[in-house]
């Protein structure tokens, strides 16, 4: 193996092309070089606590569920629509369902479907 600057070795990761494609994207996007995005990433803890992430993601889906709500409720179902659409391609852009807490939470959400009225 190749020895870098500071004792830094030369090591493999496994990864599916897709994988290795979005990783560099990410650091792309943070300005760090991809060896220095992957160590920053699996060494550096999140800034927030889990459960502050899960807290506000639950109040984030509260809040969208509501606002579903009121939206389709006034005949508004094209723009929840439109907009949802649009948060599902920025979210896919940028790969921020990865950092939940519980990355399941999002197919969930999205499994629920469309919030009903009660008794219909």
């Amino acid at each position: 193996m190749r020895e870098g600057a500071g004792g830094r070795r030369q090591r493999a990761v496994m990864a599916t092309d897709a994988e290795w494609e979005r990783i560099g994207r990410a650091a792309a996007a943070s300005g760090m070089d991809l060896s220095r995005y992957v160590i920053h990433r699996a060494l550096d803890r999140d800034p927030l606590p889990p459960e502050v992430l899960r807290r506000a993601v639950r109040e984030m889906l509260v809040l969208s569920m509501l606002e579903e709500k009121r939206l389709r409720g006034a005949g508004a179902d094209k723009a929840w629509e439109d907009a949802c659409d649009a948060v599902d391609e920025w979210i896919e852009r940028e790969g921020m369902l990865d950092r939940l807490t519980d990355p399941g939470a999002a197919n969930r959400w999205k499994a629920a479907g469309p919030v009903e009225e009660a008794g219909s």
